[in-house]
């Protein structure tokens, strides 16, 4: 090339540079990112736990994006993760704040989703009727049950029945979501429910908790994570790659114990749900392992297990492996950036820190 073509190129070059960076910096302003999770408020406004709960109380994510002019919008359903199912195969979510069944059968129907950061580790709870004599796990055999199916929650109470020797089948199972659950429960209709921390709220009406997932194995617990839409990813991994930011600063924060009362304070105020309750169910609990967001081995090992466990179950058709749904690389970027490799250690396959 001779030397005046030379100079001619590079200006061109620069030009053409410029222009298709100016492009992709643009390509953001406008977009609106729609973030969508099952409803799990008592109360008039909507509610949601965790690093995604935090960021939605306070706005974070509004305010990372502000001032690159996309826009968040947040989307609860009161019909759990079927509901937010229905909405991501219609294309009208981007991400999604689900337990483990509901992005299991998601995933599993052909919804292009990947999964970008973990939750693990909350508590479930057996509440029974004093007048039912259910004092273990064994004791719930012909009893009335409620469980939410098609939720985290009835892979949670297959694994602790199965640890008895137990299946669905022994028990006259009835799918309640936890409002009315609690309610059935307190009414006498029904002889127990397996559920989450709010149902602890009915300790002052005589109802008992004989077994908790604080005294099973930490694959008892009930899984959860964010996913994302893979068409949404491709098209803007930077704003995703901000998203995860912000939520593993959320991690952080809920990982130190000093925190737990303003936390638990904000949810009691948030949920309706007294303060009290949140306090007690992450007192004991390890929040580092309760609150890491790398998808790492537990993950892996639980959630593959949940797989085969939902087709066992005949809640999926076809199951798939779990090593392909993961997306770490958001994650692991973000733990570079924060410096926080070390932060969390990975837990391997039965919930202890390698």
């Amino acid at each position: 090339m001779s030397r005046s073509l030379k100079h001619l190129f590079k200006p061109l070059m620069g030009v053409l540079l410029a222009g298709l960076l100016g492009h992709a910096q643009a390509s953001d302003e406008g977009v609106t990112i729609r973030i969508g999770s099952p409803d799990q408020g008592a109360g008039s406004q909507p509610f949601i736990q965790g690093v995604v709960g935090l960021a939605h109380i306070r706005q974070q994510l509004e305010q990372e994006f502000a001032a690159s002019g996309v826009k968040v919008q947040w989307h609860f359903f009161k019909g759990a993760g079927p509901a937010v199912n229905e909405a991501l195969a219609n294309q009208q979510l981007d991400f999604a704040w689900l337990g483990d069944l509901a992005a299991i059968i998601g995933r599993s129907s052909g919804l292009q989703t990947r999964l970008l950061l973990g939750a693990r580790g909350a508590n479930m709870y057996l509440a029974v009727a004093p007048q039912a004599g259910i004092a273990q796990l064994t004791d719930l055999k012909g009893k009335r049950v409620a469980v939410y199916r098609g939720t985290a929650d009835q892979l949670s109470f297959a694994r602790a029945l199965e640890s008895q020797g137990l299946k669905e089948r022994d028990l006259q199972i009835i799918s309640l979501d936890w409002a009315a659950a609690r309610a059935a429960l307190a009414s006498g209709q029904i002889d127990a429910t397996w559920s989450g921390m709010g149902v602890l709220g009915l300790e002052s009406k005589g109802i008992q908790f004989p077994v908790s997932t604080k005294q099973l194995s930490r694959q008892s617990t009930t899984q959860a994570g964010l996913i994302g839409t893979q068409a949404f990813i491709d098209q803007h991994p930077d704003l995703t790659q901000r998203l995860i930011n912000v939520l593993v600063k959320n991690a952080v924060w809920l990982s130190d114990a000093q925190n737990l009362p303003a936390y638990s304070a904000l949810m009691g105020e948030r949920s309706s749900t007294p303060a009290a309750l949140f306090e007690r169910e992450l007192k004991g609990d390890d929040l580092k392992f309760r609150n890491s967001p790398r998808l790492d081995p537990f993950l892996k090992s639980t959630l593959q297990d949940s797989v085969d466990q939902a087709r066992a179950l005949g809640l999926i058709r076809r199951t798939f492996q779990v090593a392909e749904w993961f997306e770490p690389r958001f994650v692991d970027t973000a733990l570079q950036q924060q410096k926080l490799t070390g932060f969390w250690p990975a837990f391997d396959a039965a919930g202890n820190a390698l």
